[in-house]
């Protein structure tokens, strides 16, 4: 009899230990990445009043009281790039985006490469407004040995889970944003940085996060030598999702190496996303997945219609951010010596020295061989004497930013001969940088890359703006090329950067296009 009560109380004490471990749980991780200044809404071409941080926080706060309603907890991350868009966010040095992000109840960000855009102080100045932690493992103060930030963080839920969220920064920042670094930074391969903490944090924990700010590729690394995503899942065990942010690549499912989910949207505040994870115990059982478009639209025959549901803003989220007065500096920045024509109606007919100016810019600022930029996207020319930001400001209505994409001659032909079948007159018509042709007849012919005959299986690094970067004015060839990244620079903002460093805009070689009838 004693056996038996004694082995009824050890099977109950095993049940009592072990029974909590048991039961089903659910953890809901609401992401996004690279909302790059978005805090208000704002329109694209035929797509207006989209994004924006009112409407996101109304999808949150449903979210949030829908999975709490199941007993299930909600972390809200955020893969970093918060900065660099909105003009308004800029000049006010991103604090309404920070601020906007502390209202919507952001649990953690990862640090981004543009974060340090405006120059250490402005970090530091959003490090400090932030209720929620920025993240980077791999990044540190000068000297090394203090980090940057939080290198993770960790969080008990209301069900007893334990998840820990661990942040990487991509190497890149050390060549794309020294502007802002000026030394005040050293940064460690991040790859090897994972290795170190996924192993410790795992065995504390039962999920961990990686918040990543590394990028995602087709391949392991990028075009230009940078490791991914989808590598680090290949070379770190133990991570159960990577939060991805850098490319602002749309997965439209999460990709699944191993045993690890990574997911990513398009950026821009656009989409929310969202993952459920469903446990019983500490076991991942079942995965559901879903992004929501933010007040995205299509343009009908009666207007514009809806994609998914309409998301109504959330009341204090705008009175907040309408509060800030972020306004367009007045303030001279430079001169001009003559008029530079820029008007749509104009840079959709011939080459234009604002074109090539923007264009050579474009190319400067990214290291790239060639710059193309759709004339559609300048919208006003300016006028010889004083230039102020405002002015500047005003040439581009869009928030187009830069992208940057390796192009074999081939595919840079088929471009341009889709450029000269479009015509004079057409919002596609090219201003271009470092590259000469002549248009025939429909056909770009004798094309040149730096003085050389274009070749047609070499690769070339191409600067384009985000417009016909993503498809724009018919260039759908360009949608789907996987090397191509968006730097966030916005167009308005290093015509400005540059303004100020010069003082003028250097006069241009003119003649890149010559156009013949017969």
């Amino acid at each position: 009899m004693r056996k038996f009560l004694v082995a009824v109380f050890c099977i109950f004490s095993v049940m009592t230990v072990f029974g909590a471990d048991n039961k089903d749980r659910l953890l809901t991780v609401i992401f996004t990445n690279d909302g790059h200044g978005m805090a208000w809404k704002f329109d694209e071409p035929h797509n207006p009043g989209i994004g924006g941080l009112a409407a996101q926080k109304t999808l949150v706060d449903n979210i949030r009281a829908e999975v709490q309603g199941k007993g299930g907890s909600v972390l809200v991350l955020s893969a970093g790039d918060i900065t660099l868009g909105d003009p308004r966010s800029n000049i006010c040095e991103n604090i309404p985006m920070v601020e906007g992000m502390n209202l919507v109840g952001y649990d953690a960000m990862a640090i981004g490469n543009h974060e340090f855009d405006f120059g250490f102080e402005a970090f530091k100045k959003m490090q400090e407004t932030a209720k929620f932690p920025f993240l980077s493992a791999n990044m540190y103060k000068e000297g090394g040995e203090e980090s940057i930030g939080k290198n993770y963080i960790e969080k008990k839920m209301d069900d007893g889970l334990k998840v820990a969220v661990l942040g990487l920064t991509t190497r890149e920042t050390e060549s794309i944003s020294s502007q802002g670094l000026k030394g005040n930074i050293t940064m460690s391969d991040p790859v090897e940085t994972a290795k170190l903490w996924v192993p410790i944090l795992k065995k504390k924990n039962d999920v961990v996060i990686v918040l990543s700010h590394l990028g995602f590729y087709d391949s392991d690394k990028s075009f230009d030598g940078y490791e991914g995503d989808n590598y680090l899942a290949k070379a770190v065990q133990g991570i159960d999702l990577i939060v991805g942010g850098h490319t602002q690549r749309q997965l439209a499912s999460p990709v699944k190496i191993g045993d690890t989910h990574i997911v990513q949207t398009e950026g821009l505040g656009k989409w929310v996303g969202r993952i459920d994870f469903y446990f019983q115990g500490t076991k991942i059982v079942k995965t559901d997945y879903k992004l929501y478009p933010i007040n995205l639209k299509e343009k009908t025959d009666k207007g514009y219609k809806f994609v998914g549901e309409e998301i109504k803003e959330n009341k204090a989220m705008v009175d907040m951010l309408n509060g800030f007065k972020c306004e367009f500096s007045t303030k001279q920045i430079g001169t001009i010596d003559r008029d530079l024509e820029g008007a749509d109606d104009i840079a959709r007919k011939k080459e234009v020295e604002l074109g090539d100016i923007i264009t050579d810019i474009m190319r400067e600022k990214t290291k790239a061989d060639i710059a193309l930029l759709n004339g559609g996207s300048i919208r006003q020319s300016l006028k010889k004497g004083a230039v102020t930001e405002k002015d500047i400001y005003s040439i581009f209505p869009f928030q187009d930013t830069v992208y940057t994409a390796e192009l074999t001659g081939a595919q840079i032909q088929e471009v341009l001969d889709f450029f000269a079948q479009k015509g004079i007159g057409a919002g596609g018509f090219l201003q271009v940088s470092g590259i000469e042709m002549k248009i025939l007849k429909g056909d770009a012919l004798d094309v040149k890359v730096a003085g050389k005959p274009l070749e047609k299986g070499k690769k070339y690094k191409v600067a384009l703006n985000s417009f016909i970067a993503n498809g724009g004015d018919g260039y759908a060839m360009l949608r789907d090329v996987k090397s191509k990244k968006d730097t966030a620079y916005l167009l308005s903002s290093i015509l400005v950067d540059y303004m100020k460093a010069n003082g003028t805009f250097a006069k241009t070689k003119v003649g890149r296009i010559k156009i013949y009838n017969k």
